[in-house]
């Protein structure tokens, strides 16, 4: 990693001066996303499909199961609960390979901090149209507490103006994926036409 000194970004609503840029990890996958753990320890979701965990000396990978990697689709988003610390919930937007075609989903783990490990994988929702390109995949909880998912077109321009379709959307659902009373056109989606 480069920078320039001074270097000014954005961060939460925070502006961050980069003034000491230091290269954390290298050799990675196709990194597609980064959060940091409570720990300062980094999680980097890969598109072909490892959740890696960087120490400052080391890393562990990770391997989530029925991630179908293939053009820009794969092991795309991931966003910690806001009340990570205490059900250590962790979720992941991936590309899979279901009967023959492919789909968009996002899970929900426990992630096992001491142990480095996912469990009890639950859906929150799935049937998200997938490709090789387009697929979206950024995911973030608002200050709302609700979980905001980015969904690509899935190469079907004419799907992000349908609001019956979830492909070209913002989606808003909780945290279990149940559909919030105040969704405009009572499903996942939220803003159309992306």
């Amino acid at each position: 990693a480069t920078s320039t000194a001074n270097n000014t970004r954005r961060s939460g609503g925070k502006i961050i001066e980069a003034n000491n840029v230091e290269e954390v990890a290298a050799n990675l996958a196709i990194p597609w996303e980064v959060v940091e753990l409570p720990d300062e320890t980094l999680l980097v979701t890969t598109r072909p499909g490892e959740l890696v965990r960087i120490y400052p000396d080391d890393r562990t990978q990770i391997p989530v199961e029925g991630v179908e990697h293939i053009g820009e689709g794969g092991l795309l988003g991931l966003e910690l609960h806001p009340d990570f610390t205490e059900n250590q919930w962790l979720y992941l937007y991936l590309t899979t390979n279901v009967s023959g075609g492919l789909n968009n989903r996002v899970e929900r783990y426990q992630f096992n901090v001491a142990e480095n490990t996912l469990a009890d994988a639950t859906v929150i929702i799935d049937q998200i149209p997938g490709a090789v390109n387009h697929d979206g995949g950024r995911i973030r909880f608002g200050p709302d507490e609700l979980l905001y998912i980015t969904t690509g077109d899935a190469g079907n321009e004419d799907s992000a103006q349908d609001t019956s379709s979830l492909a070209g959307k913002i989606l808003r659902v909780a945290d279990d994926g149940a559909i919030p009373d105040d969704n405009p056109f009572d499903n996942a989606v939220f803003s159309y036409g992306h």
